[in-house]
């Protein structure tokens, strides 16, 4: 059996979700499989949905995985996503449809996904304080799954997308 078998070359890279394709990728380790799954649904259990949606595709913008931008979380629809705050999240900086909390949140994507050794205090205490000290350690760790999942995502099609092979 070759690579190609192993990590499942039927994945349709680019518009597949990424839970589907991390599912084929780590077919032949499901353990590892089940643990980031179980992470990831912690992770939109953890805090507000729509936050969470805004963050995922805001990480999503930061590093060019389309089929990320193309898609939404259930649990995020369900909770009101406002499609309007989609479209403006390019702008999240100084569109009026963002407050406080998310250009918190927002600023320390960014500069998360950017350099992470570069976020400050400030970035922290701006996201404590409209989060709660609890509330910033579970939102770092939220992050860390989303980004991380698109990450692998982004990785695995490169290596292993019949696209990009030639």
């Amino acid at each position: 059996m070759g690579l190609d078998d192993a990590i499942g070359t039927d994945v349709a890279w680019a518009t597949a979700n990424t839970s589907t394709v991390i599912d084929r990728v780590l077919a032949r380790q499901p353990s590892v499989a089940e643990h980031l799954a179980e992470a990831h649904r912690q992770t939109w259990q953890a805090l507000d949905p729509i936050l969470l949606e805004l963050v995922r595709l805001r990480v999503a913008m930061l590093l060019g995985c389309e089929a990320e931008l193309a898609e939404r979380t259930p649990a995020a629809v369900d909770a009101g996503l406002d499609e309007a705050m989609v479209a403006a999240l390019p702008s999240w900086p100084t569109s009026p449809l963002y407050g406080p909390r998310e250009r918190a949140c927002l600023a320390f994507v960014e500069q998360w996904v950017i350099d992470v050794a570069s976020l400050s205090d400030d970035d922290a205490s701006a996201v404590s304080e409209v989060l709660g000290p609890d509330g910033l350690a579970t939102f770092a760790a939220a992050l860390l799954v989303i980004e991380q999942r698109q990450r692998l995502r982004l990785a695995w099609q490169q290596l292993f997308g019949k696209e990009n092979a030639s």
